[in-house]
């Protein structure tokens, strides 16, 4: 399950920040991209890190609950 967890969290993470340089760049640009308009593009991103998030507090709670079993 760790590795798992892992992987998706830096898929993830690979995600959020190709969306947030998306939206920065779509806004910089003022056209949207792909019928999205920038705000999109940094609520996906928002979304990516939030997923992030509780995946590194998954593996926290997987590492400190072996780390109690030993």
């Amino acid at each position: 399950m760790r590795k798992l967890t892992a992987l998706w969290g830096n898929l993830m993470r690979f995600l959020g920040l190709a969306c947030l340089i998306v939206g920065i760049v779509t806004a910089a640009m003022e056209k949207p991209l792909g019928w999205f308009v920038p705000t999109a593009w940094f609520l996906i991103a928002i979304f990516c890190m939030t997923t992030v998030v509780c995946t590194e507090v998954a593996l926290t709670r997987d590492f400190l609950k072996s780390k109690k079993e030993k």
